[in-house]
């Protein structure tokens, strides 16, 4: 069928899916109008005005899920609309206002705008397995899973919660209001990107082949970006197809995963041992009859994986020996004479011992900082205990070390059931209870937690001189290419954010952090631990500071006030007794925003 002559709508068009999708409609001769969150954010968008045919037949809208009617406009004049926008995110801060609201009330925005069109013939709803298997039902070897099957809200995690209440809601609605509606439910979608971004699916592939110890002990049901594009579209075409559709191409565990991948690139430095600290989860069957009755002819499995390589290369997202990760290191002034690098692991004992061997001081920084984690133990927990371990093994050995430098975190100190109590001041006495942080599933905390109790322990029974420094939310300006996970927050307010978080951080500046290591090492009397937070500020304070400092920014002007965050207030005093004067929290934000300027991580 050709798309000559016909409107169709997409909404969330930047995503990995919907690229895929506008791409093919437009392929199909289809004129796209295509939503996205900020037209002004040239890398949500550029990939897609780059597409044969966008010159001629696309054309890009403004909308947010959450503005009641922001989608009128858009979808009037369509006779079909694809609604794919929608969160995909395994880590929030505020799971009913990052995940569940764009995602429940995003679709029933944008299903109320089509109810409003009659010139609106179908909608095609992008939803997920996570919509389809997260019940009480045993998903065991021969269990099979169909369309039929629907995940339970209330058995259900965050992000797979969001799916299902979304989809839910649309049935419900599309009932009500008589929309013809048919829903397409993915499994873990993989295959090249046209985005310029790694998405989550695609970036379990990448964590393959960029270095990982071991592979999960788990099977995924795994499809090609390209068939889940199709499908949208047969299901759109097709005037028979109804209901829901599972979009499953074959299930495959990790380790059929690396052997492929070890076939196809035998040059790739490939894990070779599976994480064993998680039980497997087992093998069901995902019956895809219905899908294949839209004549879907998935691609193979093989060739998905090798399109996803080849794609991940072509975007430079491959180490090669990390040139990302050490050329703003070798730049530095005195690199050339006097910084000397080396490659270890942080789970292989001795691998540190020729690093520290005629040190006098080891700061030990290295530790994962992830709050989206598929095995917290494998991810996190081992990284940062058996690595700290590690280090502090290797420094036992060497007599020319003086003192260790521990990073810690403010993670490590507040997370018990003392922090909402009203009145209370928080110091070095203060440690977070691993009990409490693995009941509230607070996995980067509990690594840290435990990975600094560890080391106490091992630092008093083999005698080392060890000081740690426990720093709050840290920003200031980025030395390194990439942002990391504690200025994205600054990144995402000045980048579209539609609110901000009803949340109070404790922050402090990246520069202020660096000096208290080395006055930590560099004064005799400097021991025990040191609390390095410079100010306590609401987001509602950050955003005002913000807008004095950048009148021309689109700040968020609303809080988010699903959820509140109440921390109490941190005694700095044995920081500063190691000399530190804290950069004022003003030019933390201004010099921070003028990096992610400098480097090009603002959307213009």
């Amino acid at each position: 069928m050709s798309g000559e002559g016909k409107v169709v709508c997409v909404t969330g068009a930047s995503g990995f899916i919907a690229s895929w999708l506008v791409n093919l409609l437009l392929q199909r001769g289809y004129t796209v109008k295509a939503s996205v969150r900020n037209l002004n954010d040239q890398r949500k968008t550029e990939h897609l005005l780059a597409l044969d045919g966008a010159k001629e037949r696309l054309h890009l809208f403004q909308a947010d899920l959450l503005e009641e009617g922001s989608f009128d406009s858009i979808v009037d004049g369509c006779e079909g609309v694809f609604h794919t926008a929608s969160p995909v995110q395994f880590s929030v801060c505020d799971p009913q206002a990052e995940l569940v609201d764009p995602a429940l009330k995003g679709t029933i925005n944008v299903l109320r705008s089509c109810a409003k069109v009659p010139s609106v013939k179908r909608v095609v709803l992008t939803s997920s397995m996570a919509a389809v298997v997260f019940n009480r039902k045993m998903l065991i070897p021969g269990v099979l899973v169909d369309e039929t099957w629907f995940s339970d809200p209330l058995f259900c995690e965050e992000s797979k919660l969001s799916k299902t209440l979304a989809e839910e809601a649309a049935w419900k609605f599309a009932k009500e209001y008589g929309i013809d509606m048919v829903t397409i439910n993915p499994g873990w979608v993989i295959g090249p990107l046209l985005q310029p971004t790694v998405n989550s699916t695609v970036e379990v592939v990448l964590n393959l082949i960029n270095g990982a110890k071991s592979f999960p002990n788990a099977i995924y049901r795994w499809v090609d970006v390209r068939d889940v594009a199709n499908a949208h579209i047969q299901a759109f075409e097709i005037p028979s197809a109804s209901g829901r559709y599972c979009v499953v191409h074959k299930p495959a565990h990790f380790s059929e995963v690396v052997r492929i991948l070890h076939e196809l690139y035998p040059a790739l430095d490939l894990p070779n041992k599976q994480d064993d600290s998680t039980g497997l989860q087992l093998g069901y069957h995902v019956v895809s009859e219905k899908a294949k009755s839209l004549g879907i002819d998935f691609t193979p499995f093989e060739v998905s994986l090798k399109d996803t390589v080849e794609s991940l290369k072509e975007k430079n997202f491959l180490a090669k020996d990390d040139q990302r990760k050490i050329e703003h290191l070798l730049t530095l002034d005195g690199a050339k004479e006097r910084l000397h690098l080396f490659r270890a692991d942080l789970l292989e004992e001795g691998s540190f011992d020729s690093i520290v061997d005629g040190c006098e001081g080891v700061f030990h920084t290295a530790s994962p900082v992830q709050f989206s984690v598929t095995d917290p133990q494998a991810e996190l927990i081992d990284p940062a205990v058996q690595g700290t371990i590690n280090v502090l093994r290797s420094c036992a050995k060497v007599p020319s070390v003086k003192r260790v430098v521990l990073t810690s975190s403010m993670a490590a100190v507040t997370y018990n059931r003392n922090m909402l109590s009203p009145g209370v001041l928080v110091d070095e006495t203060w440690f977070s209870d691993p009990s409490f942080c693995e009941e509230s599933k607070l996995w980067y905390q509990l690594s840290k937690t435990l990975a600094e109790e560890a080391a106490w322990k091992f630092a008093k029974e083999y005698g080392i001189d060890m000081v740690t420094i426990n720093p709050g939310w840290v920003i200031g300006p980025l030395l390194q290419r990439t942002v990391n996970l504690t200025v994205e927050v600054i990144l995402n307010l000045i980048n579209g954010a539609k609110s901000f978080p009803n949340a109070t951080y404790r922050w402090t500046d990246v520069r202020d952090v660096a000096n208290a290591h080395i006055q930590a090492f560099e004064i005799p009397s400097a021991s025990g631990r040191y609390c390095v937070v410079n100010k306590s500020a609401h987001f509602s304070e950050v955003v005002r500071i913000l807008q004095e400092l950048f009148p021309a920014l689109d700040l968020p002007d609303k809080c988010d006030w699903h959820a509140t965050e109440t921390k109490p207030p941190v005694v700095s005093e044995k920081a500063k007794s190691l000399g530190i004067d804290f950069t004022p929290f003003e030019v933390s934000l201004m010099d921070t925003v003028e990096s992610l300027k400098e480097k090009n991580f603002l959307a213009v």
